[in-house]
């Protein structure tokens, strides 16, 4: 494949994965806050500190760096601001730089840095919400389908190559929705308890388009669901006495751990 990023030293790519990852992660953060309240993205122009309301500067807003140089508090009225912040924009980085790493720099690594504040967004609302908001699940097979794209421009005849991967993507995506559909649909019969929400199958979906159509994909990723699964299960009813815990931090690790064993099945060799 040919490489559109050559030329440079790997030093440049590594800032540059830096800057957008950080970038990336006050994004998250913002669609943390915003989507699980129904405030729409564009509704206002600047964030406001959800404490007292006054708008933040660019200088507030500084990912990382303004939370460590304020210590943690607004400028405006000083109320403590909690680690989530600064940890989701870590994540987010570390998603970012973990992609570069192991796919290298390319239009479909770009693709993949898409899906770092998504699903740093997802595992904090659902930890504290317990739902994964429609639009982040769109966002993942969205992503997905323009990687795909990425991927057909370097294909000898990129047409067919397009066609023939979306078409691998869009299959992958029943598959896994409706694999997930039917384990929702056996346990509200069978034991009348639901084990997957809504979210969870959507998740499964969008998940599809980027793992394929591969047997080994599929049941790495329903392995793994199951193991991060019972590993949360158990920290959260340590933790907060509660049965029912948040499945889709279990998913989106076990889609990472599969997604970066796998590679991009997509990509023209």
């Amino acid at each position: 494949m040919p490489d559109l990023f050559a030329g440079l030293p790997p030093i440049f790519y590594y800032l540059t994965t830096v800057f957008l990852g950080l970038c990336l992660g006050s994004f998250a953060t913002a669609l943390a806050w915003r989507l699980p309240r129904g405030v729409s993205m564009t509704a206002k122009a600047r964030s406001a500190c959800p404490s007292c309301g006054h708008d933040l500067s660019a200088r507030d807003l500084v990912p990382l760096l303004s939370w460590i140089f304020l210590r943690g508090r607004c400028r405006y009225c000083r109320t403590p601001v909690g680690f989530r912040y600064p940890l989701m924009e870590l994540a987010t980085l570390a998603l970012c730089l973990v992609f570069h790493v192991v796919f290298g720099m390319s239009l479909m690594t770009l693709c993949a840095f898409a899906l770092a504040p998504a699903l740093a967004a997802m595992v904090d609302i659902d930890f504290r919400y317990k739902i994964l908001p429609d639009v982040l699940n769109l966002t993942v097979g969205l992503a997905g389908v323009a990687a795909i794209a990425a991927a057909s421009v370097f294909a000898f005849d990129a047409p067919s190559h397009l066609v023939s991967m979306l078409g691998q993507g869009l299959g992958a995506a029943i598959l896994y929705g409706g694999l997930a559909w039917g384990l929702r649909f056996l346990f509200l019969k069978l034991m009348r308890k639901e084990a997957l929400g809504l979210g969870d199958v959507k998740f499964f979906a969008a998940a599809g388009v980027w793992l394929g159509l591969s047997p080994d994909a599929l049941a790495a990723f329903l392995m793994l669901s199951g193991i991060f699964g019972v590993f949360i299960a158990l920290v959260w009813r340590k933790a907060t006495g509660e049965t029912e815990f948040p499945f889709g931090p279990a998913l989106i690790a076990s889609f990472l751990a599969v997604l970066l064993w796998r590679g991009l099945y997509f990509v023209v060799i």
